[in-house]
């Protein structure tokens, strides 16, 4: 456990090397990361956090502090206090909002950025995902209408229809966002319900999508500035609603002309 940036910040460790920063999606945590840390301990020393909000660190009871600048602080910070001066950074879903922060905020610690199952906020806003084809889908489990993401925005709403119900809830949302739902691992699912049901866990995951706003402001102000200096892969697939088209990718990154990795 860390103190940094007025908060207790869980994180687990492993392996040596170049320093590599995992950070987690929603719902989960760490545990998220656990199949496949031993094939990155040979080659790097691995951080995976607890962000804000979510698994065993704090979960401030204001509602702001959430966004993409407190968190990318956050960060910063543990990796100072672990003697990382510079260090790679991969984020999924809502942790790749933090690691394009990161790696803005701070373009002289992040060397190398990588993120899956995410785009920038503003982009994200500018799409509608209301339509026939992308509500059948996500039954068909060829794609996910974002239909959470609003629903996460509303004030108190979600808490008071998700809370008694983690289980039932996070255990569908998780299935019904997956291209293959039995490759995911209910242990891991039951984890990530344990720590909704803790106080304060489901405020702390639903307080990031109410950061949104925030986030297309912190995005648009490092875009502004300059491009990202560091190296950029990101990493999509067919079925996911994540795409980012090439000219959208170059336009924020000096060092790639379009999408690194595509996996099914």
């Amino acid at each position: 456990m860390a103190r940094v940036n007025g908060i207790r910040l869980h994180y687990v460790t492993a392996g040596s090397g170049v320093p590599l920063l995992l950070l987690h999606g929603t719902p989960k945590n760490h545990y998220y990361w656990y199949r496949i840390i031993p094939y990155l301990t040979p080659q790097f020393s691995i951080v995976a956090p607890d962000l804000r909000g979510f698994g065993a660190t704090d979960k401030p009871p204001a509602s702001d502090g959430y966004d993409g600048r407190t968190n990318a602080k956050d960060m910063a910070d543990l990796m100072a206090q672990l003697g990382h001066k510079t260090f790679v950074v991969h984020g999924e879903d809502r942790g790749g909002t933090y690691a394009f922060c990161l790696a803005g905020l701070y373009p002289d610690r992040v060397t190398h950025l990588s993120f899956c199952e995410m785009m920038l906020s503003d982009r994200l806003t500018e799409q509608s995902y209301f339509t026939r084809d992308n509500i059948a889908a996500q039954y068909n489990q060829k794609g996910v209408w974002n239909w959470h993401i609003p629903f996460f925005w509303l004030p108190h709403v979600p808490e008071m229809l998700i809370q008694g119900k983690e289980e039932e809830f996070w255990t569908h949302f998780m299935k019904a966002e997956c291209y293959n739902p039995s490759a995911l691992d209910q242990v891991a699912v039951n984890e990530w319900i344990r720590c909704s049901k803790a106080p304060g866990g489901l405020r702390g995951i639903l307080e990031t999508y109410r950061s949104h706003w925030v986030n297309v402001d912190v995005e648009k102000e490092i875009l502004e500035k300059a491009k990202l200096k560091c190296k950029v892969m990101t990493v999509g697939a067919p079925e996911s609603v994540v795409s980012i088209p090439s000219h959208h990718f170059c336009s924020w990154n000096t060092d790639s002309s379009g999408p690194l990795s595509r996996s099914r």
